[in-house]
């Protein structure tokens, strides 16, 4: 009872929901607890909508105090920009000036040297002139020293403006003169001969400050450059930070944003200025450079000496290097000549044991000749003769028989090498048909690559439609986003106008005080001109006449100037009145667009319920299909189970295979089997092939049935009880189709133990040796068959192996379809409730500003009946209405622009549906994939029943092969025994001649008389034998000779080796003495090259021939 009453609870709110689908028992856990999610997650909902309002009219807050801190922050920037750009151009002044004054102090510094010089060179002079003139040319002295300072200050002008080189002293002309005359002796002090010298050094020094004041200009260049790159990447960083340019350039707090651009531009500008200087100054440098290089070009010079002293070195070093690979090579030919000798002495030991041992057989039947001599061995010699003539022919007899076994074996050998070749070929087919196999599983594995590419690209597609759905929701976020602020730019503006409008009352107020001032101001001046009129009648002064006519005169301007009011007045009057109107036809149609657009949304709210309930729909198909995947993956993971299994037992086949195919090619020649009873089993074969037809057949009507049921499967998914009966039809067919497999398999079982009943008769058969060859032949033309068979099958199970991967690709494959299509649908699901409910909030924001604009105009039009009698603020009044229709314009525009967004939104919304129903098609499409792949998986299971009768019958060939190996081990052992009889036969005829050997005395007088010739020959021998050992020990005292020579050439070969690392531990320190005086020498030589002593040259010369000596 309380399931009923769960169930009819559950019945009445799903149907108060709309949700009129059916409701199983099963499912009321489920649907139950999803309802209470639906509920929790719409009072969520509200929660969360409530808090996104309290946060937006804070934000709304927040950006309103916000605004006068941003015109602040404004202002500032463009100040510290301002100040930025002086500091960098005060920068750039004070560098120029530094490196001005650097060049100065260096320009100074070079001058001050050269003044220094030509100082001492005066003082020179002065003294020299002294000394020439004496004590009584005091005078002459005087002038002199005039002249020489005033010779010197020329070259100083010169040298500062020109920059040339100095002009030489003429001190030399009077020596000159006074050579002839007996003055040569003296000698002038100023070194005249190396003036070119001190001009070199002059503007080598010029040059070098020169080039130290333009590295400066290029340092100052540089930090100049790098203030503009500092200050272009912070100009940068306050763009990249804040809004765009454009944006800032529209409000009022940010128009000095171009300015920032105009001060990038200027600072570009003298960045590039800069980079032009840099340039400039770099090629002096490169000029500065040139002029040095030729400086450089002496040092290669000595570098050049220095490596022709290296080349001379490595000579030195190769003559050596020559000298130890000379004594190597000595080395070497003095061990191959002491191996030879060894050689030698191991050949003549050898010869030696062969005489002794030769010598020793001799003396051995000398012995036993002097005790078996006998005199009488005439008529013997002949019986013995006869005897061995016997014993020859048998022996060739013997021979003869064992020469026919030879030949037999020969050709045995050639037949099994021709079994071999056979072995070989079928081999070799195999390997041609595997590789065929491999083909079609690369073309295979290429097209199912193909199918992934394209379900891939599907993929893209989708992920490039979902990309642009979410584009799309952000602009409309960032539109609602926009209008938001619209909305409040509004607001604010309206509360500026009411700031307004109390500035205005105020000004009215002190008009309307003013004007009262006036009025009794004016009744007051003519009850004093009347006074003044009945007091001093007589008297009349021009003042208080110029008075009266003033204040007529104002009286008359204002009271035109009240007129002209009072029209303004009625005017703009009637100008409200028909603002009025207009903005009450407006607001009605302003309201009944509204009520349009509600009922468009009630509409999509309708809608989306629908989706909901589609979505719950599909929901609990997907669960559906969820469960048959899993099904489906456990039965592959039997099937993958089955197969690994099948290939066990195929690999255990193969071994068994090679097993009888090596016993088939040793023992085909002896193997026995009747042609008769063959035929009879072939046609017992047929008929079993026949039977096994039939059955495919069967099982081809029951695939198709089964296909049959499986397309009604899924055309009534949603009837489960129909479902389940088919299944148990399918179920008890299937259990038929098994007992009628198990018939199948025990006539196989009896047919196979007719076989072996028949192979026993077979064996029975084998006895006669002439039926052996004809029955050969015949079996060989039969295991060729079986070969093929055996290939056939080994094919058939190959191509099952390769269609059942492709299918399990193929069911991988689509079940990860599946999961995408369920992802993307879940996805895009999410992005239609997002979008519905971005929508819902655009139309409450909507209907928030018209709110908002109702009001104001409320307020507006109390604003208008408090204030109606004014007169003076009707230009104010003027403007504000201005404003206010052009505010009614912009807010028509802005509804023209919701409308053009709603109706965009609504055209997405069709797309999206159209998109979901694309995913239920592409659903379906899977599902009758899935029920496609369940039908070849049947087909497959038929297949591997097949195969595993093919692979029954293998065995029973296996088992025959077994057989017929063991009757060839038998014949083998009969072969053996026959041998063993004939090796019997063969020591009996040995025994038999050693007895005629033994009785036939006639054979020992022969013997007497070969014993006498021996015994000669052994005479000879052991003459032989004596000049032997005399040359034995010859030998051996040579031996020792050369062992004795051959320990001191060791000794020697010691030495030359210990010598020769003396001489290369030497040699490698007299190279580094040698490079070291090398290199004293070339500093000697650099220092003072006069001062260089022969003896030193002498002293290289002799190490140099020593090395080479050496």
């Amino acid at each position: 009872m309380d399931i009923e009453s769960r169930h009819s609870e559950l019945r009445q709110r799903l149907d108060h929901l709309g949700f009129g689908h059916p409701l199983p028992l099963s499912a009321i856990g489920i649907v139950s607890a999803i309802l209470d999610d639906l509920i929790q997650t719409a009072e969520k909902l509200k929660s969360a909508n409530q808090q996104i309002e309290q946060l937006y009219q804070e934000k709304a807050a927040w950006e309103l105090g916000v605004e006068p801190y941003k015109c602040d922050n404004s202002r500032l920037l463009a100040e510290c920009n301002e100040l930025h750009l002086e500091l960098i151009k005060q920068q750039d002044k004070h560098i120029l000036a530094n490196t001005e004054l650097r060049s100065r102090v260096r320009s100074l510094q070079a001058e001050k040297k050269l003044l220094e010089e030509k100082c001492l060179q005066a003082e020179g002079k002065v003294r020299e002139l002294q000394a020439n003139g004496g004590p009584g040319s005091s005078s002459d002295c005087a002038k002199s020293r005039k002249d020489t300072v005033n010779k010197q200050r020329k070259p100083f002008i010169s040298t500062v403006r020109g920059g040339g080189s100095y002009p030489a002293t003429s001190c030399c002309e009077p020596q000159q003169k006074s050579a002839p005359s007996g003055m040569g002796e003296m000698r002038c002090r100023c070194p005249c001969n190396q003036v070119k010298q001190v001009d070199a050094v002059h503007e080598v020094e010029r040059l070098k400050v020169e080039t130290q004041n333009q590295q400066g200009v290029i340092d100052a260049l540089q930090k100049q450059i790098d203030f503009r790159d500092r200050e272009i990447h912070r100009l940068g960083a306050l763009f990249s930070g804040g809004r765009p340019a454009e944006a800032l350039a529209k409000d009022c707090c940010y128009r000095g944003v171009d300015v920032l651009g105009q001060d990038v531009d200027t600072l570009q500008q003298e960045k590039l200025s800069l980079q032009r200087k840099l340039d400039e100054t770099q090629t002096a440098h490169e000029r500065t450079s040139r002029k040095l290089g030729k400086m450089s070009e002496k040092n290669q010079q000595l570098e050049k000496e220095l490596r022709e002293m290296e080349n001379v070195a490595l000579k030195v070093e190769s003559e050596a290097n020559l000298n130890i690979l000379e004594q190597s090579r000595q080395n070497s030919d003095l061990q191959a000549k002491l191996q030879q000798w060894q050689m030698r002495v191991k050949e003549l030991e050898s010869l030696l044991e062969l005489c002794s041992g030769t010598s020793r057989i001799q003396l051995q039947t000398d012995s036993s000749a002097t005790s078996s001599s006998c005199p009488s061995a005439a008529p013997l010699d002949t019986a013995l003769q006869n005897a061995l003539k016997q014993a020859t022919e048998e022996m060739r007899q013997l021979y003869k028989q064992l020469n026919e076994l030879k030949d037999r074996e020969h050709s045995l050998r050639s037949d099994h090498e021709k079994v071999k070749a056979k072995y070989t070929k079928l081999k070799q087919k195999y390997s041609i048909l595997e590789a065929s196999q491999s083909r079609t599983n690369v073309i295979t594995d290429i097209e199912s690559q193909a199918e992934l590419r394209s379900l891939k690209d599907q993929c893209d597609e989708l992920e490039v439609k979902l990309r642009k759905v979410k584009e799309e929701r952000d602009r409309y976020s960032s539109e609602s986003e926009r209008q938001h602020r619209v909305v409040k730019e509004l607001k604010r503006e309206s509360s500026d106008k009411e700031l307004e409008l109390t500035q205005l009352k105020s000004e009215l107020q002190l008009q309307r005080k003013l004007t009262k001032s006036a009025t009794t101001n004016v009744a007051l001046g003519t009850g004093r001109i009347k006074t003044a009129d009945s007091i001093a009648s007589g008297q009349s002064s021009l003042s208080i006449q110029a008075a009266i006519h003033r204040i007529e005169r104002e009286r008359d301007e204002s009271k035109c100037e009240v007129q002209r009011l009072e029209q303004e007045r009625d005017a703009l009057r009637d100008k409200l009145k028909l603002s009025t109107r207009s903005q009450r036809e407006e607001m009605a149609k302003h309201e009944n667009f509204i009520l349009g657009y509600s009922a468009q949304v009630a509409k999509l709210e309708g809608e989306k319920r629908d989706l909901l309930l589609s979505k719950s729909s599909s929901q609990t198909k997907l669960q559906l299909m969820k469960e048959e995947n899993r099904e489906l993956q456990d039965r592959l993971k039997e099937q993958e189970d089955s197969y690994h299994k099948l290939k066990v037992s195929y690999s255990q086949l193969k071994i068994l295979q090679e097993q009888t195919e090596r016993s088939l090619t040793q023992h085909q020649n002896r193997l026995m089997s009747s042609e008769t009873q063959l035929g009879t089993t072939e046609a017992k074969l047929h008929r079993v092939d026949s039977a096994v037809e039939d059955v495919q057949k069967e099982l081809g009507n029951l695939r198709g049935e089964i296909s049959v049921l499986k397309a009604s499967n899924v055309a009534l998914e949603g009837e489960k009880d129909q479902l389940l009966i088919e299944l148990d039809k399918k179920t008890e067919k299937l259990f038929a189709v098994e007992a009628e497999l198990a018939s199948l398999k025990a006539k196989r079982n009896e047919l196979q133990s007719t076989i072996d009943r028949m192979q026993h008769k077979l064996e029975n058969v084998s006895t006669d040796n002439i039926q052996k060859e004809s029955t050969l032949r015949s079996f060989s033309t039969e295991t060729d068959t079986l070969k093929k068979q055996l290939a056939n099958l080994k094919r058939s199970n190959d191509n099952a192996s390769t269609e059942n991967g492709r299918l399990t690709n193929d069911l991988t494959d689509a079940l990860g379809e599946l999961t995408l299509t369920k992802r993307k649908l879940k996805d895009s699901q999410q992005e239609v409730e997002g979008m519905k409910s971005q929508l819902r909030e655009y139309v409450q924001e909507i209907r928030r500003a018209e709110e908002l604009l109702l009001a104001k105009e409320r307020e507006r039009e109390d604003i208008l009946k408090q204030y109606k009698s004014l007169s003076e603020g009707a230009n104010t009044l003027e403007a504000s209405n201005q404003t206010l229709e052009m505010e009614s314009m912009e807010a028509k525009k802005l509804l023209q622009e919701a409308e053009d967004r709603i109706s965009g939104l609504e055209e997405l919304v069709t797309i999206r549906e159209q998109d979901i129903t694309e995913c239920e098609r592409q659903i379906n499409e899977l599902s009758a994939q899935l029920a496609v792949a369940e039908s070849e998986l049947e087909a497959l299971r038929d297949n591997n029943h097949a195969l595993l009768l093919d692979l029954e019958a293998t065995k029973e060939l296996c088992s025959k092969l077994d057989l017929q190996k063991d009757k060839l081990s038998e014949e083998l052992q009969e072969h053996s025994n026959i041998r063993e009889q004939l090796a019997r036969e063969k020591e009996t005829l040995q025994k038999e001649l050693s007895l005629a050997r033994t009785g036939d005395r006639a054979a020992v007088n022969g013997l007497q008389e070969l014993l006498a010739a021996s015994r000669a020959e052994v005479e000879q021998q052991r003459i032989v034998l004596a000049q032997r050992e005399q040359e034995r020990d010859k030998l051996v005292t040579e031996t020792d000779a050369l062992r004795a020579r051959l320990a001191e050439q060791q000794e020697a070969v010691r030495r030359s080796e210990a010598l020769a690392s003396e001489y290369s531990v030497q040699l490698q320190e007299l190279r580094r003495k040698l490079t070291d005086e090398r290199f004293a020498l070339i500093r000697s030589r650099d220092a003072d090259p006069s001062d260089i002593d022969p003896s030193e040259v002498d002293l290289e010369d002799d190490e140099q021939n020593r090395y080479s000596t050496m």
